[in-house]
């Protein structure tokens, strides 16, 4: 069950260069997981935009009913252990501190994550496919 990156969540824009990528993705595969660090990270991302919270109110209500009627299920991995490993991860690879958070994610679930972010690849354990890989044959490789 791969994770998907808070990048993906924000591919889904239209506007968006990998926006037809991410709609692939997420229409063709069934075993997808976005993770409360990948909400969490997107809800501040927004208000570092300077998004009002009747708009973030809206944007987390919309990208749930889209992730909800594809079938991605929700994965909630927050907790001490996963803080700690986290913390290691971000030390020992120098990741900024939601991409550790979100590479803890994956290694939680299952070890994928999905997103172009190059950092993930420093992570032991953990393995990334682009928005533009079929994931079923990746996963199996």
């Amino acid at each position: 069950m791969p994770v998907l990156d808070t990048q993906v969540l924000f591919a889904l824009h239209p506007k968006d260069p990998k926006h037809s990528n991410a709609l692939e993705i997420l229409q063709r595969e069934k075993d997808l997981v976005v993770t409360d660090t990948s909400l969490l990270e997107f809800e501040l991302v927004l208000k570092g935009r300077g998004r009002s919270e009747s708009e973030i109110r809206e944007s987390l209500l919309a990208l749930s009913q889209f992730l909800t009627s594809l079938g991605v299920k929700e994965g909630k991995t927050i907790n001490i252990d996963h803080l700690v490993l986290s913390s290691h991860i971000q030390s020992n690879n120098k990741l900024s501190f939601f991409d550790s958070l979100l590479a803890a994610s994956a290694l939680s679930v299952d070890g994928i994550i999905i997103g172009d972010d190059e950092a993930f690849d420093q992570v032991s354990g953990l393995k990334r496919l682009s928005l533009g890989e079929k994931i079923r044959r990746a996963a199996k490789e």
